[in-house]
């Protein structure tokens, strides 16, 4: 008998059958990387494919871009929500691109979902997303700085109906071509997303053939169970209880720098969780999130800091509830909210809030395994322009969208390793970053260096990795007209259990250069010998205009540092200093460690200069020493009913109280402290100032947290285990 048809099953089984329907999805991929002629599907690889069963249930995901895994859900519900499954037939297939009505994670991201037929049937779904070069609209390649609603942001296609047969329809393909600045490319990655979901649906329907109806969906079935046994284990070893953070989304586009609170609690009972999000009002300007980037932003820091070995399929929705809270908030934002920043801007937000809780949880673990899963935050830094003009080269239009300038930010510090260096996106965890000939022969100018920053990482036990600076020049028009912004200039990356923050992100212009002139006379520009007027901007230009000869500059942020830098091993800080990756005077005043002239590590002297930043941290001698087995990765632990630093034994009050209460605080007006961290952060001029606040043990001056707050607040919330405390279900912050 066939073990599936019993109430056993042979996993070697499940598991060749799941590697089949990934191996079509990955299939799907290929296909669309390879017929598609944009750089950003070809080379940044900035999409993802998905395939769905005929309960709109996953059965697997080929993501590229791991937020995609709720919008291909979403994707699908809304072609069910918006057309009669009577009247869908074979070759059938929509457009989706719409936040608020089809599940895309913004405008740019379009996504195209086809029925898989087989013995008559539906048997599942395809999806495939990718980044289109323009949607049409005010917002160039799908980013609408200025726009004060969703409609005029983009052309947004809500689950509708523009392929038959397996081909976009020849009039919807003269409208789409008709309302976009790059039509020849987005008609062809359309056509390119058909291909994809062609070839799943042959795969798909020659599996069933092959193996039948009955098993093909047992097996799919007992692959979700399988993820979803999984997932409930792995969330079983976090302690029960509310974890809590709370960050805040920038935008300056309109003259004020605007902070919008948002925060989350994670919830943990047994072998489940709920993500409970909350925001202010939503707003008139494109930071908003909508239901698709939050749950699909939640779902990549889970994959990428949890569940990285569990496989993307249904059964690993079933134990994580999400509740974004009351509507018309920039978490669970409604029309008409501009959205076409939903994923980078409030959804990124949602990526550092989650490393947060989820390190909250992992860092009281009594599991060795989930413990080192504590990590610090990414900058999640995403600093672009996008601009339209006319290519000189040929006389056609041209967008510029250089992603290899705007996705270098640093990634976060573990507990086995630092940070990486050229993280990029915690989403993007399949992109690739385009070469620089690529770059270059797509776009309408030239990149005049990449080179790691120095400093931008935070600094821990584990540094944060370090932000790029890249810089490129306009040189194929003369004039180039959208928008250019960053979502990380006023709030940097917190490090984690006690590591210090990461650099966050800037950008500048360079205009009226002496480019041109450099070039003709053979001489390579570098910033050693360019010349130019560096005008102060916002972070966020909703009218931007680039010339000719101008050049865009990007120092991305880094990574957030893990654990007290005073207990790196300084042979690491050698190393670092000897690569330029940290300077000399951080070195010694944040990691306490004093290299001689020749760059080695002078132990002795190291020894009393972190004995002194001891002392200066609680402004005294401390009066405990640290054990020689204290945790690197852990600070803080619950014994008989009172917070104890782990570094010491310290009581630090009541486990009913907020420990920070009974740690030495120091704080100071962020940029202030980033100067002596040679680090970058834009100070802020409008509203209350953005303050770090460093919490030390009063016993032995470890570095227990380093917070990111506005001045005037209350502490930052605490972990409370054991404790189930979610938010109320009306709350709308700053209210």
């Amino acid at each position: 008998m066939d073990m599936i048809t019993s109430n056993q099953f042979d996993i070697i089984d499940v598991e060749v059958h799941q590697k089949s329907i990934r191996n079509i999805a990955s299939e799907m991929a290929v296909t669309l990387m390879r017929t598609s002629g944009s750089p950003v599907v070809t080379d940044a690889k900035d999409f993802s494919t998905s395939i769905l069963d005929d309960k709109v249930e996953q059965l697997t995901f080929a993501g590229h871009v791991t937020f995609h895994v709720s919008t291909s859900v979403a994707g699908v519900e809304a072609v069910l929500r918006n057309n009669r499954l009577e009247d869908i037939r074979p070759g059938d297939g929509f457009i989706c691109n719409d936040p608020h009505s089809s599940g895309a994670i913004h405008q740019g991201d379009v996504g195209i979902v086809m029925p898989f037929f087989a013995n008559g049937g539906i048997v599942g779904w395809g999806y495939v997303n990718a980044h289109l070069l323009d949607v049409g609209g005010s917002a160039v390649s799908g980013f609408a700085a200025g726009a004060f609603d969703n409609y005029s942001e983009a052309l947004a296609f809500p689950a509708v109906r523009v392929i038959r047969d397996g081909r976009i329809d020849e009039q919807w393909q003269r409208f789409i071509g008709n309302n976009v600045r790059m039509a020849g490319t987005v008609i062809n990655d359309i056509r390119s997303m058909i291909a994809a979901n062609n070839v799943g649906s042959r795969r798909i329907e020659a599996l069933v053939d092959e193996m039948g109806m009955e098993r093909f969906r047992r097996l799919n079935e007992e692959g979700k169970n399988l993820s979803e046994r999984a997932m409930r284990d792995m969330i079983a070893k976090l302690p029960d209880g509310t974890y809590e953070s709370v960050d805040w989304v920038e935008y300056d586009g309109r003259g004020f720098e605007g902070l919008y609170e948002l925060r989350v609690r994670l919830i943990v009972q047994g072998d489940e969780m709920t993500l409970q999000y909350r925001g202010g009002p939503q707003v008139n300007c494109f930071i908003n999130g909508a239901w698709p980037a939050v749950v699909g932003q939640s779902w990549t820091t889970l994959l990428a800091q949890l569940a990285y070995d569990i496989p993307v399929n249904a059964g690993i929705w079933r134990p994580v509830r999400f509740d974004l809270g009351p509507a018309g908030t920039i978490v669970n934002s409604v029309v008409p909210a501009p959205v076409t920043m939903a994923h980078i801007q409030t959804g990124m937000r949602i990526n550092k809030l989650l490393a947060d809780v989820i390190s909250q949880a992992c860092a009281l673990s009594s599991d060795p395994g989930i413990a080192s899963r504590v990590a610090s935050q990414s900058a999640q830094d995403q600093t672009y322009f996008t601009a339209f003009g006319i290519d000189r080269r040929n006389g056609q239009p041209t967008v510029a969208f250089p992603m290899s300038v705007g996705m270098s930010t640093g990634g976060p510090a573990q507990t086995n390793s630092d940070g990486m260096e050229v993280y990029a996106a915690q989403c993007m965890s399949g992109c690739d970053m385009p070469d620089v000939e690529l770059e270059e022969t797509s776009q309408p100018g030239m990149i005049l260096w990449r080179r790691i920053a120095r400093d931008t990482g935070g600094p821990g036990v584990s540094r944060g990795g370090l932000g790029v600076d890249t810089a490129m020049a306009i040189t194929h028009c003369e004039q180039m007209n959208g928008g250019a912004y960053t979502n990380t200039a006023l709030i940097p990356p917190r490090g984690a259990v006690g590591g210090f923050p990461g650099a966050a992100g800037a950008w500048k212009m360079w205009r009226d250069t002496n480019l041109l002139r450099l070039m003709d006379e053979q001489v390579f520009p570098d910033a050693g010998n360019i010349e130019g007027d560096q005008p102060r901007t916002t972070a966020t230009v909703t009218e931007f205009q680039i010339n000719r000869g101008d050049i865009y500059d990007v120092i991305h942020g880094g990574g957030g540092g893990l654990g007290d830098p005073l207990r790196r091993d300084p042979s690491l800080v050698a190393r670092d200093v000897a690569n330029d990756f940290v300077s000399p005077g951080v070195a010694r005043d944040i990691y306490g460690v004093v290299l001689d002239p020749l760059g080695a590590v002078d132990y002795e002297a190291t020894k009393t200069r972190r004995a002194e930043i001891r002392a200066a941290r609680i402004g005294k001698q401390p009066s405990r020493e640290i054990s020689e087995n204290a945790p690197l990765f852990s600070p803080l632990r619950i014994e008989g009913g009172d917070w104890r630093c782990t570094q010491c034994d310290e009581a630090l009050g009541s486990a009913t109280q907020n420990w920070r209460d009974h740690a030495i605080v120091a704080e100071t007006e962020i940029s202030e402290r980033f100067q002596e961290l040679r680090s970058q952060v834009r100070p802020r001029q409008d509203g209350d100032p953005v303050v770090m606040r460093e919490h030390y043990c009063p016993g032995c001056a470890s570095s227990l947290s380093v917070d990111i707050a506005l001045a005037g607040s209350g502490p930052a919330p605490q972990s409370r285990p054991g404790v189930i405390d979610p938010f109320p279900e009306s709350l709308i912050l700053n209210s």
